[in-house]
């Protein structure tokens, strides 16, 4: 479907396919999750944008992903910032990274980003540091899905020791239990 990209780049891609890969091998605990990410945000989606850059290997393209922030539970942000990610598409070429996220206009979402990992995705465990936020039509409630969609009934679910059988048949948790528990750790991370 894509044309094939130059040699140089092919190689590139190869490359941060093979850190991707590795950055996914194990899924961080919320506790991780948490104290790994600089800043914690919910937001929304206002633009996609992919772009060719220039890096040490070569040509590559990357997602520049803008969001509307919501709410910051860590750090801060102001009510719009830009996170990039390795890969994307640009008229018929593409450039794929096994498992990066993928980012529509108007989903909205709770980050879990990292000054230190910019090399190929900014989130903390790769896709891991993204949570969807579905609003639930019936009750009108924001509820927290992982970001391959599982409901999450709680933060105890998240990472390696996660019980997946029972996720199906669980109701996902609020948006401001996830923000309570967020901020719990947070706060009990500063106090040591």
């Amino acid at each position: 479907m894509f044309r094939r990209l130059s040699l140089l780049t092919t190689l590139c891609l190869l490359a941060a396919a093979g850190v991707a890969r590795s950055t996914t091998v194990i899924p961080p605990s919320f506790e991780a999750l948490v104290s790994s990410a600089n800043t914690i945000f919910v937001g929304e989606v206002m633009n996609v944008r992919a772009e060719w850059d220039t890096t040490p290997s070569g040509r590559a393209i990357i997602t520049l992903v803008t969001f509307r922030v919501e709410e910051v539970w860590k750090g801060n942000l102001g009510a719009v910032t830009q996170l990039e990610f390795l890969g994307g598409e640009i008229g018929e070429l593409g450039m794929k990274v096994e498992g990066m996220p993928v980012f529509r206009l108007g989903q909205r979402d709770v980050l879990f980003v990292s000054d230190e990992v910019r090399t190929v995705s900014p989130l903390v465990g790769f896709m891991h540091g993204r949570m969807r936020v579905e609003r639930d039509t019936v009750s009108g409630v924001d509820r927290v899905r992982t970001f391959d969609g599982r409901a999450l009934g709680s933060v105890v679910q998240i990472g390696p020791q996660r019980a997946t059988p029972s996720l199906a048949s669980i109701t996902p948790m609020r948006l401001s239990d996830l923000a309570s528990a967020v901020r719990a750790r947070a706060a009990a991370a500063r106090q040591r």
